[in-house]
């Protein structure tokens, strides 16, 4: 167990970290659940209220990377209260915001909030614990951002339709405040040690910078692929004849679907990528094809988006583990990297995906999301030197 030999106060400090991304995770989504109803407090459609989703995305692609090598010197826990502060700030924006241009202002600062936040965690987490267990500890802090990827969109759609999508906005502010609280007592402080010659990424060899970014790029492929599709799966699946009642419901069940994604990534992510990445593609792919037209309809839909949240699921442990198993940079930056393309496929998938069906319909956008995420597969397939198809023990994380 990861625990096992940890102190209490490490043992917290992790939990809380996990904690932390779970919530950022959470505010990242929210919108995805409850687009529906911000759509009509605007009365704006469905597709131009995706914006709210990449204005997130747009300062987490853009500020990731440099935040991480920027603050590298800077106390690890005042960092951690300024970017959860920033999602407080963030999500009462969007609570009380009265035009949608507010909203997505409010989106902007959650964005950078959590750009601060992602330079952080892997490297709070490295300091907690030996260094033989650096890798795991990450693991499991990047948890928390699978858990909020999966639980947030249904949650907040739970909210929203029980009360609205303010209340659930206002629900999202008051963890994020608990939150920090809880970080400014309960978690122990580090201190950065990172010589200046090492706040950079080190210079790689040739072939291990092009397995990391092979790894990165495919990153962001598949989360262009879902988003093009998943950031307007409420209204998928009322198309879908599900009634819009059931929508918090259906989307609860694919949350709770996707855990099997992550528990089946965990059996073979150390041992067989390649295989681990294939599958979880075409779980995926097929989720995504059974969506297509009208083959389906009602409750089994959701059994199709499930397959598909599973697959999608399955993906982000792969992709994390990939980079880092690289060692083409610190775990950090590495860590900051991927985090950097998910919100480029966020961001592009979001964006694109409302463009498309404001003009197209689900007839252009569901096939564009297969083929897209068909590139996807075939790239990590046919890319041994990024996801191998065994790994020897030595090319564990230590």
């Amino acid at each position: 167990m990861l625990f096992k030999d940890l102190p209490a106060g490490a043992t917290i400090g992790l939990w809380a970290l996990f904690a932390c991304t779970f919530t950022a995770l959470t505010s990242e989504v929210a919108p995805v659940g409850i687009l529906i109803e911000m759509a009509r407090t605007f009365h704006i459609q469905e597709g131009e209220a995706g914006l709210a989703v990449s204005a997130f995305a747009l300062m987490v692609a853009l500020g990731a990377v440099p935040l991480t090598i920027m603050t590298a010197h800077i106390d690890r826990k005042r960092l951690m209260l300024v970017s959860l502060s920033g999602y407080v700030v963030s999500n009462l924006m969007v609570a009380m915001a009265p035009t949608f241009v507010l909203v997505c202002a409010g989106r902007l600062v959650g964005g950078l909030a959590h750009a601060l936040l992602m330079s952080i965690v892997s490297a709070y987490a490295a300091r907690l614990v030996p260094p033989k267990m650096t890798g795991r500890a990450i693991s499991f802090v990047y948890g928390g951002t699978s858990l909020g990827a999966i639980l947030g969109v249904p949650g907040t759609a739970a909210v929203g339709h029980l009360a609205s999508w303010r209340v659930a906005m206002y629900v999202m502010t008051g963890i994020a405040v608990m939150l920090t609280i809880c970080i400014a007592f309960f978690l122990p402080p580090v201190s950065s040690t990172v010589p200046v010659k090492e706040s950079l990424p080190s210079i790689a060899s040739r072939k291990v910078m092009r397995a990391f970014l092979i790894v990165v790029a495919v990153d962001a492929v598949f989360f262009f692929a879902h988003n093009l599709l998943y950031t307007y799966v409420t209204p998928l699946l009322l198309e879908h004849g599900l009634p819009d009642g059931a929508l918090s419901i259906a989307l609860l069940l694919t949350g709770a679907l996707s855990i099997l994604g992550l528990w089946g990534a965990g059996q073979v992510v150390d041992r067989r990528p390649a295989a681990g990445m294939l599958a979880s593609g075409l779980a995926m792919l097929v989720g995504m094809g059974l969506m297509y037209g009208h083959i389906i309809s009602g409750w089994v839909s959701v059994g199709a988006v499930g397959l598909w949240c599973i697959g999608y699921s399955a993906i982000i442990p792969f992709v994390m583990s990939g980079a880092i198993r690289a060692r083409a940079t610190r775990a950090d930056v590495a860590g900051a990297a991927i985090n950097a393309a998910s919100n480029v496929g966020i961001l592009l998938g979001s964006a694109a995906g409302g463009a498309v069906l404001t003009h197209a319909g689900f007839g252009v956008l569901t096939p564009l999301a297969i083929v897209v995420a068909l590139c996807g597969i075939l790239i990590a397939f046919f890319s041994p030197s990024a996801f191998p198809h065994v790994l020897n023990s030595s090319e564990h994380d230590e």
